[in-house]
């Protein structure tokens, strides 16, 4: 090393008495000690910015060299009062003594404070507990000046004025976003107001006006992301729900906006109660009937969707057993487009398909909503809402076969000939009938293979069985059938039911499902409940009738009932019927499919819906019932005492 110059000789050693160089390059001559300097300083001074005098530097951090055991050395450490602004901190060159007084330094404490044992008889300083550890800490106070409690585990809420939020793009003007908002409002204070008058224990969830308000407000600005095109339609959907809900309905949405707990609610009696019945102003069946006469669907015409008003004759048969010969069993794939062979019987192979697994897209792709970026650039790309890839993309979805449907009645007829329903020699009058059918893929295209019938409107229970193809199972469409191949497979025959077995179904004791041996089999015990003047209700009902191979003279078709304004063959599916006017979510089991008594149910009270809007527009016109008979307002005239 080099020698030192001996340039740094009258500085005084910034360490101190801490310095353990064996040749220091700065001064370690002794000085004067201050008076009680032990008093004052027990360990190596900390940095204070706030101490009068000169400012220090901190000391460096020491090395932790071992982990003492708690309790055996004496703790002192620097008394926070040393440091104070009312305390005189010794400048550098007065704090070094004549004669320096032995320090034994002890081991490091874990929380990295020095621990000295002062020699002499000085006693050891304790740091005393901070204030600020040792007091209680309150919440911050509220706007209403009480503490906030979390103990009903609800969301906080801060004031609002029932004002629209600012959104980054309104999807429509304030006047009209302030309008709908308030009609929200006033809704969600009816349902608030019918809780609070109860006499339940849910009382607990009665929201304050403020988060009443707050409610109002996220409901309305989470409308405001589906743009302005579904912004109207979506806030007047939410605005009739609110007002059909059950209090049931509304206290499971309140908790869950509130964020409480589902076990925080107790068990209402209403938890089990049905949904409000929908008034149609008619005293008895009889009359409900009678006007749902004037509902009936002229299909006449629209043999072109599909509806099937005549049976195929021989010739056109024929015709079509000869066109599936020259085909060769080639078919377009129902689900991806490809060609491929099909094998009744099975080929040599083993195989009822060709050309292996079918990847495809489950849901059907559409067209986002016309933005207005959509109508300056053009339309937008379709994609498939299953997995929101564009059209033209790779499948989401693997089966094991292709699959194929057939439309054409004329090879409908090929299989199955059409059947109108037959006359009744009794003169019992029979009920109308709400029904459904769940479809599966065969080696013949789509088959039925359960078929469900309900009263209208009652919804009692009439039929519901399974049905055997005639062609051998491809695809039993589970997703959309909702019928898995352990059902169907462990399903046992069907055996003729009691009138007791039914009520008891329809009460809830439901029956397993039964199997029948034939699509033909399950029509008869269809035709067991219709006569030709019977209403037969159903959605898209040409469909349900084409696998039945059924031709019905009175039927009532929602599809038609609420048509689309683009008109056929675009149409409304029933869930979004549903949800739209009955406020009902069906067809929400995912994978597991649809129920079809569900569907039944659902298209029968979409059909009541219309019964009471038809009566309404019937009364005004001066329509009326006399003696029990629907009679127009010219009938009543003559009828008339007098006329």
């Amino acid at each position: 090393m080099f020698s030192a110059l001996g340039l740094f000789k009258g500085i005084a050693c910034p360490r101190q008495y801490e310095c353990s160089l064996p040749t220091c390059i700065f001064s370690h001559e002794a000085t004067t000690s201050p008076p009680n300097v032990h008093d004052q300083v027990g360990s190596a001074q900390e940095y204070d910015p706030f101490s009068a005098g000169e400012i220090l530097s901190p000391p460096p951090k020491r090395r932790r060299l071992e982990i003492p055991e708690t309790g055996k050395d004496i703790e002192q450490t620097v008394n926070p009062a040393a440091t104070r602004r009312d305390v005189d901190v010794p400048r550098l060159s007065d704090r070094r003594p004549t004669s320096p007084t032995p320090i034994a330094i002890s081991t490091v404490r874990n929380d990295g404070l020095s621990r000295k044992a002062l020699h002499g008889g000085v006693r050891p300083v304790t740091k005393p507990t901070p204030a600020s550890v040792a007091r209680t800490v309150s919440p911050p106070p509220t706007r209403d000046g009480k503490a906030t409690t979390a103990s009903d585990g609800r969301r906080p809420t801060k004031a609002e004025s029932l004002t629209p939020r600012n959104v980054a793009r309104a999807p429509a003007v304030l006047k009209t976003r302030l309008a709908i908002l308030q009609k929200l409002h006033e809704q969600m204070q009816a349902q608030n107001a019918k809780l609070a008058a109860m006499k339940d224990p849910r009382k607990t969830l009665v929201l304050k006006e403020q988060e009443l308000i707050t409610f109002a407000l996220d409901e309305e600005e989470a409308a405001t992301k589906l743009g302005e095109n579904i912004y109207k339609n979506a806030l007047a959907q939410k605005v009739l729900r609110i007002k059909k809900m059950t209090t049931d309905e509304w206290v499971k949405a309140v908790s869950h906006w509130t964020g409480t707990k589902s076990n925080n609610v107790s068990q209402g009696k209403e938890r089990n109660t049905v949904p409000d019945e929908i008034s149609t102003g008619l005293a008895t069946l009889n009359e409900q009937i009678a006007v749902l006469k004037h509902l009936r669907t002229p299909i006449e015409g629209l043999e072109a969707f599909g509806y099937v008003t005549s049976k195929p004759t021989d010739k056109d048969i024929a015709s079509a057993k000869a066109g599936i010969a020259a085909a060769a069993g080639y078919e377009s794939c129902d689900r991806c487009g490809t060609r491929f062979q099909v094998f009744p019987g099975r080929d040599q192979h083993g195989r009822l398909t060709s050309h292996g697994k079918c990847r495809y897209h489950w849901a059907k792709p559409y067209l986002a909503g016309g933005s207005k970026a959509t109508r300056i650039l053009g339309q937008s790309e379709a994609i498939y809402p299953c997995c929101n890839k564009s059209q033209g993309s790779e499948g989401c979805s693997e089966a094991a076969t292709h699959v194929f449907y057939v439309k054409d009645p004329k090879r409908l007829a090929s299989i199955l000939q059409f059947e109108h329903t037959p006359p009744k020699a009794d003169v019992l009058r029979r009920q109308p009938v709400s029904f459904d059918c769940e479809m599966g893929y065969t080696t013949l295209g789509m088959e039925v293979i359960r078929v469900t019938a309900v009263t209208w409107p009652e919804n009692r229970l009439l039929l519901d069985v399974l049905v055997r193809p005639y062609g051998e199972i491809l695809d039993l469409n589970t997703r959309f059938s909702g019928v898995t191949p352990e059902a169907f497979a462990n399903a046992p025959p069907h055996q003729p039911t009691s009138a007791k077995d039914v009520i008891a179904s329809a009460e809830g004791d439901a029956l397993a499902l039964r199997k029948v041996g034939s699509p033909a089999a399950a029509r008869d015990l269809l035709f067991e409940h219709l006569s030709p003047d019977t209403p037969l209700i159903g959605h898209a009902i040409e469909n349900d009738l084409n696998v039945c191979r059924l031709i019905h003279p009175f039927i009532v078709d929602t599809v038609l009932l609420y048509p689309h304004p683009r008109g056929l063959p675009i149409r409304y599916g029933l869930r979004m019927l549903s949800q739209k006017y009955l406020s009902k979510s069906i067809q929400a089991a995912g994978e597991a499919g649809h129920d079809s008594k569900e569907d039944a149910v659902a298209t029968g009270e979409l059909v009541v819906k219309k019964v009471a809007e038809k009566w309404g527009n019937m009364r005004r016109q001066g329509w009326a019932f006399v003696d029990g008979l629907l009679t127009a307002p010219d009938e009543i005239e003559s009828v008339e005492p007098g006329g």
